[in-house]
């Protein structure tokens, strides 16, 4: 299978994935938005970016934890929730909706992995606006996510994203520290990630939240208000949701050129390939 069949084989999948997402929303009430690149690919595209692999949409925190609190009666076979609370192999802070009948492998980080065939599930916080309390939230929550990403370097971190010198030269000096992950459990550092993004819940009266989780971390921060009023927006043979006001949360993050295609040499984002039966895939 060339390379672009399998990519769109992957987004069909992860399509269904979704399909599944928002059947389970609306029939327990639950809100959620598109963002970062799948809202990117909703309103540039009408569906996926071409060369993109993975669907992202966020949850305020409330509804987020209603969603993790479903019983698995209410997903269709051979759909599974999993976070690090009910999988102890589980790596990622945020929760996923996945389809355990398709294996993909995942090349992006030093150890390549096997995994299921997935959507990802990200929730969204209260953000303090200025003063200490802004800083010090900032400084716990990069505190925490700068150690679980130095304790599963070689499993989570991407090798192969582009980026600034001040990355490049950040991601060789966490390298030089791994060996921290035999001292402590990264499952702390999850867990603290989301304690402390949950001392302003989503719906207080903070004057803007965050989607900390995501990509882009601290640029993900939006005012509360662009959320107030969501939209439907086109998104393969489906519609999503997402702010009415996607320009504000579109520029927010890639700057107000969203609209213009990336030069080609930054059109490789797909690191992640379905596992065909009986293929050697060392």
């Amino acid at each position: 299978m060339g390379r672009e069949d399998s990519l769109r084989r992957l987004q069909l999948e992860e399509l269904d994935i979704l399909k599944e997402f928002i059947r389970i929303c609306q029939e327990n009430n639950l809100r959620y938005y598109a963002l970062g690149g799948t809202f990117l690919g909703a309103v540039r595209h009408n569906g996926f970016i071409p060369w993109d692999d993975d669907v992202d949409v966020c949850m305020p925190r409330e509804d987020y934890n209603k969603f993790l609190e479903l019983k698995e009666d209410k997903f269709r076979d051979g759909y599974r929730l999993v976070n690090y609370t009910n999988d102890k192999d589980y790596r990622y802070s945020w929760a996923r909706l996945q389809k355990d009948t398709i294996k993909i492998i995942n090349r992006s980080a030093n150890i390549p992995r096997e995994e299921c065939a997935w959507i990802d599930l990200i929730p969204m916080d209260g953000f303090p606006s200025k003063g200490i309390k802004k800083i010090v939230h900032k400084t716990r929550l990069s505190f925490w996510w700068n150690l679980n990403q130095i304790l599963q370097f070689n499993e989570l971190v991407d090798q192969k994203r582009k980026r600034s010198l001040a990355g490049t030269v950040a991601i060789k000096a966490a390298s030089l520290f791994t060996f921290l992950n035999k001292i402590i459990d990264y499952r702390k550092c999850l867990i603290k990630i989301n304690e402390t993004l949950m001392k302003y819940p989503y719906d207080s009266d903070t004057e803007y939240v965050i989607n900390y989780l995501a990509a882009y971390g601290f640029k993900e921060t939006f005012e509360r208000t662009k959320f107030d009023k969501p939209a439907k927006y086109k998104f393969e043979d489906i519609e999503i949701i997402g702010s009415a006001d996607y320009d504000h949360i579109l520029s927010t993050i890639y700057s107000d050129t969203y609209m213009e295609l990336p030069p080609l040499e930054d059109r490789n984002k797909h690191n992640a390939e379905i596992v065909e039966a009986g293929k050697d895939n060392s």
